[in-house]
């Protein structure tokens, strides 16, 4: 029997796969009994940094200031010419004034509202920051993806709120018990997982008012020579399961009134970085789905459900500790820690993005597109993408005379992630193709060996 504050190191745990002697079944029994225990996959502990209370911290004043400058500080017009922040994407605001009034205060200064237009505006209208915010007390708020990161964040920040939050976790037992709101056990890759987890929330609470598909897992490797089973389990996750929770949920939310989805796709929906395609198609994937509800379902007001995106930017998560990666050689090669040493130095604290998602929440004409991430990963993004709505595919991702410079861009993602590369199995080549496969599985509910 594994004790309390163990550690239990195994390459792959699924029902095929024993790892020293013991069948995977007693395994995750086992795992299931302890309280806390750290479990260790090819190195990297899963629970990461964030198993920490003072990592998540406490939410002090969640009042609005309104002599605080809002953030993200950027100006809309950072490139010359290029609209997308008026009229493809806001700007998702994580501090200063709210964008809307709390019942009893008065409205904050239309100066310092935040800035962006959405994306469609037959959906919303421009948000009014005189209108009363939604209040979220008594309402039911599920989050999928809560254990770590935004999700967790997002859980921590609407349950100040006074909202009843249910938050979801693949192993829930891993993770510091939440003091306010409840930390269920779902995969939403398992059809049986979320049903059932849908049906724990009918019963103790009978009704979702908004939900926030949250829940994915990063990629690390090169298409060419990445095993295709590892790439399929990266959108079963990403798309798929989102998808499988919104349809299972859809019969908890009112008929009328306040109906809120929110979806969290990334900036890499906007491009195609390398050592990422089926994170990057998956994210994209969820922007379409998105859109083909406003198209079939918003627009003329046809339903009071409304699906709003959050296009985050590098964010300080654990996605290095629990990524896919594409071949077994990758882990060994640092690649999940150079992604977490990078999310540290360069990304976002959770906490804004949470703050975000609840500023989204509780908007009552949100934007339906919205960008957050650090303000000086702005300066590298927001030229990319003016160059993605604006030339041919051919000068996206090179500097022509056509559009704006993406020097910065090009000295970061493309650079760091050319060590996301699975030919090193073939010694280099450049199409070899996948290698041995090992012994992971890209099965349901498994921790896959690389």
């Amino acid at each position: 029997m594994l004790q309390s504050g163990s550690t239990l190191i195994c390459l792959g745990i699924s029902l095929y796969l024993s790892c020293n002697g013991a069948s995977a079944q007693s395994l995750s029994q086992a795992i299931t009994n302890m309280s806390s225990a750290t479990i260790t996959v090819m190195g990297y502990n899963e629970t990461g940094f964030m198993n920490t209370s003072a990592y998540y911290g406490p939410y002090g004043d969640i009042s609005p200031d309104s002599n605080s400058a809002p953030k993200p500080n950027v100006n809309v017009d950072i490139v010359p010419g290029c609209n997308i922040l008026r009229n493809q994407f806001a700007v998702a605001n994580y501090s200063g004034p709210l964008p809307c009034t709390l019942p009893g205060q008065g409205a904050p200064s239309p100066s310092a509202a935040a800035g962006g237009r959405r994306l469609m505006q037959a959906a919303f209208q421009s948000s009014n920051t005189s209108a009363e915010c939604v209040s979220l007390r008594g309402k039911v708020v599920l989050i999928t993806g809560a254990s770590t990161g935004i999700g967790r964040a997002a859980a921590d920040r609407v349950a100040a709120t006074g909202a009843t939050v249910i938050g979801t976790s693949r192993w829930p037992w891993r993770y510091p018990a939440p003091p306010n709101w409840e930390l269920f056990q779902m995969d939403q890759t398992s059809d049986d997982s979320v049903k059932q987890l849908i049906s724990r929330v009918a019963a103790l609470y009978g009704r979702i008012d908004a939900l926030y598909l949250n829940a994915g897992r990063q990629f690390f490797g090169d298409t060419p020579n990445s095993d295709l089973r590892q790439m399929q389990l990266v959108f079963e996750t990403n798309f798929w399961g989102p998808v499988r929770v919104f349809q299972a949920a859809l019969p908890l939310f009112p008929k009328t009134g306040y109906a809120r989805v929110l979806v969290t796709s990334s900036v890499e929906s906007q491009q195609g970085s390398p050592g990422y395609m089926p994170y990057n198609a998956a994210k994209w994937s969820l922007m379409a789905f998105q859109e083909e509800w406003v198209n079939t379902h918003t627009v003329n007001a046809q339903t009071n459900i409304h699906i709003v995106t959050i296009l985050p930017g590098t964010v300080n998560t654990s996605l290095g500790y629990t990524g896919i990666f594409g071949c077994p050689e990758l882990p060994g090669a640092g690649v999940g820690k150079q992604a977490i040493e990078s999310y540290t130095q360069q990304g976002l604290d959770p906490h804004d993005v949470g703050e975000a998602a609840y500023r989204l929440l509780i908007n009552p004409t949100p934007p339906l597109r919205n960008l957050i991430m650090a303000d000086n990963q702005f300066g590298q993004i927001i030229p990319l993408m003016c160059r993605r709505y604006t030339l041919p595919l051919e000068e996206f991702y090179v500097n022509t005379p056509n559009g704006p410079n993406i020097t910065a861009y090009q000295n970061g993602e493309p650079k760091s992630h050319k060590t996301f590369n699975c030919s090193i199995h073939c010694g280099g080549q450049q199409f070899c193709g996948a290698g041995n496969p090992g012994s992971g599985t890209a099965g349901t509910d498994t921790i896959v060996a690389y």
